[in-house]
């Protein structure tokens, strides 16, 4: 036991224990081995899948007409203000980006072979990882949020209106 003078009263200068800091590195050595010519794997490019295949376009614009629902609601509940035209203008720049940017990127993608229309959409439903969706119960996850808004912009729209 080695003494450490230390000006604090109270040390663990005598303390015997395990140390903090590590152990020495041991030397390793590795066998030798001839080095073997391995060559490269040339994968060929996966093309993405499209993102909706089984989507008719008819969806989407019913998206859009929601949403477009909403701005007019709110552009004729405040119509009259001078300051509504500008606070609208913005609101219609978003909505353009907010819908724009996902038209570009599924323009981007590959064009799926035979996209479905509204008609074959309804009856055959949606294909997804879990298994087949119907088509009524596909078009109320997409376009629950987007209706549930537009309806509350008309019914707060009609209140302005009405206590105006």
């Amino acid at each position: 036991m080695d003494y450490v003078p230390t000006t604090t009263p109270l040390s663990y200068a005598f303390y015997e224990g395990p140390s903090w800091e590590p152990p020495a590195p041991r030397a390793r050595t590795t066998p030798a081995v001839e080095p073997v010519e391995v060559e490269p794997v040339v994968r060929a490019p996966q093309a993405p899948e499209p993102s909706t295949p089984d989507l008719p376009k008819a969806v989407g614009w019913m998206i859009v007409g929601a949403y477009a629902a909403i701005l007019g609601a709110f552009g004729l509940a405040f119509f009259g203000d001078a300051d509504v035209g500008l606070v609208l203008g913005v609101c219609a720049v978003y909505l353009a980006v907010y819908l724009g940017v996902p038209a570009v990127i599924l323009r981007m993608e590959p064009k799926a072979e035979t996209r479905p229309d509204l008609a074959d959409f309804l009856r055959d439903g949606l294909s997804t990882w879990t298994g087949r969706v119907s088509a009524g119960s596909a078009l109320a996850q997409i376009l629950t949020v987007p209706v549930a808004l537009a309806v509350a912009a008309a019914g707060l729209g009609i209140i302005v209106r009405l206590s105006a």
